[in-house]
């Protein structure tokens, strides 16, 4: 079976709708690129056929949102034809955010094969006590430029395998608060994380590289701060597995500069927007990576391998397309019969009220990402999107970056949940408390700042 599908991946009971998205990914790009609605049309027909063909697969939270979008786009175009534009635009806004979603699929079948990656993962564990915790957080941060949450992952899989108990050792609980730490500050400034794509696509006025570098440094900053807590692993005497590769670690982190490099030129070059130029060159890094990087037995991987995890994501897929249109749809609502001084107060406090916003929603068993979406729609009808789009912007990634580890519904939260065995609340509010403290006042006060001197 697992023959079949690595060599068919297009068949089999998931092999419509992956075929579906397939579709709708590249006429994604190929639209954004020609600028045919043609293609674009073609894309949001095979969108709805994966809905379809995926509906019964996806959780309850994904089914409910994508629900609530037709409804409220058929009920708003029937009742609002303005409305009807805003629902295109939308949809060709949320066929966007899936394609990314298809093409950060391409990545995980190449995660799995990959030795480098376990070998990075285990030098960065396996550094001597004291210097551990400094090591998976920001050598986490680095890997999750392209992995993401499946850092995190790899390291939970490395402390299982060395038997230690979350409840017993100090340096399990922190290596992997570090990891954790480390993974959800690449949501403030990776062209790869989907809130980038959010806020890049909803503010016309923000610059790209200025948005990188600043969630860049604040991302240095409240990690270097996390170092500084307090930790009992200092003066631990517990070893770990040195069986790492420092070298494994340079060449993903220079694999992850050069995936940066790659997109920032086809931003400038080539006039693309990061969204659609992070779609196209993911999928052929990760072609690369497999036909370079041999398998465990010296094999060459079929590039079919990386079409077998495409529909792993769709649960995010219905969420970030569903949410768009319902966001679209409340802004639009908003503009037309809202109170607009709401989201025009011109203050240094309105960044900081909207990282606020999402972040207690997300202690309030929301994903984040919902709230950042519909923030986003909405804040970009507001005036203070041309003059403050950075510091705007940033409060949307850093809300999001911070909802994830206090979220329990989250999957950063989620996963670590179920590495440590313990409950997603009890790491949210005694491991990951004195982080918290100091992360959020620290990035409110940054936002203030940045607002200030737009």
């Amino acid at each position: 079976m697992t023959t079949d599908i690595l060599a068919r991946p297009f068949s089999g009971a998931e092999g419509p709708g992956r075929a579906a998205l397939a579709i709708a990914a590249l006429c994604s790009v190929a639209g954004q690129i020609t600028g045919q609605p043609s293609l674009t049309w073609l894309g949001l027909v095979a969108l709805g056929g994966f809905v379809l063909c995926d509906w019964l697969r996806v959780r309850g939270s994904g089914r409910t949102v994508m629900a609530l979008a037709v409804l409220l786009a058929l009920a708003t175009a029937a009742l609002l034809p303005e409305a009807r534009p805003v629902i295109l635009a939308a949809a060709t806004q949320g066929l966007g955010f899936t394609a990314l979603l298809v093409a950060l699929a391409t990545l995980r079948p190449a995660m799995q094969r990959s030795r480098l990656l376990a070998q990075a993962a285990a030098w960065l564990i396996g550094r001597p006590r004291g210097q551990r915790y400094a090591s998976v957080t920001y050598g986490g941060h680095g890997l999750a430029l392209i992995f993401n949450v499946g850092v995190l992952q790899l390291i939970g899989d490395i402390l299982a395998a060395a038997r230690l108990d979350f409840r017993q050792h100090p340096t399990a609980r922190h290596l992997l608060m570090g990891t954790m730490r480390g993974s959800a500050a690449i949501a403030l400034w990776s062209p790869l994380a989907m809130g980038f794509a959010v806020v890049t696509s909803s503010f016309a006025a923000l610059n790209p590289l200025a948005y990188i570098a600043l969630g860049l440094t604040l991302a240095l900053v409240l990690l270097g701060a996390g170092c500084l807590l307090p930790r009992h692993d200092r003066s631990e005497t517990l070893d770990l597995p040195g069986d790492g590769s420092a070298r494994a670690m340079a060449l993903l982190l220079l694999g992850a500069l050069a995936l940066l490099a790659s997109t920032s030129a086809l931003y400038l070059l080539a006039g693309l927007s990061f969204l659609t130029a992070t779609t196209i060159v993911v999928p052929l890094f990760a072609l690369a990576w497999i036909r370079i990087e041999p398998g465990p037995e010296g094999e060459r991987a079929s590039p079919a391998m990386l079409a077998t995890r495409l529909s792993d994501l769709r649960n995010e897929m219905f969420i970030f397309a569903g949410s768009t249109v319902i966001g679209a749809l409340a802004a639009l609502v908003f503009t037309l019969y809202g109170p607009q001084s709401i989201i025009a107060v011109d203050s240094p406090l309105m960044p900081v009220a909207v990282l606020l916003c999402i972040w207690g929603l997300s202690v309030a068993s929301t994903p984040p990402s919902i709230p950042v979406i519909l923030i986003a729609q909405l804040m970009a009808t507001s005036p203070l999107a041309q003059d403050h789009a950075l510091s705007l912007a940033m409060a949307l990634s850093a809300g999001w970056s911070l909802g994830m580890m206090v979220s329990p519904v989250s999957a950063t939260l989620l996963l670590s949940a179920r590495i440590a065995e313990e409950p997603a609340r009890r790491i949210a509010w005694e491991w990951n408390r004195g982080y918290t403290a100091i992360a959020v006042p620290l990035t409110a006060a940054a936002l203030a700042l940045t607002y200030l001197l737009e």
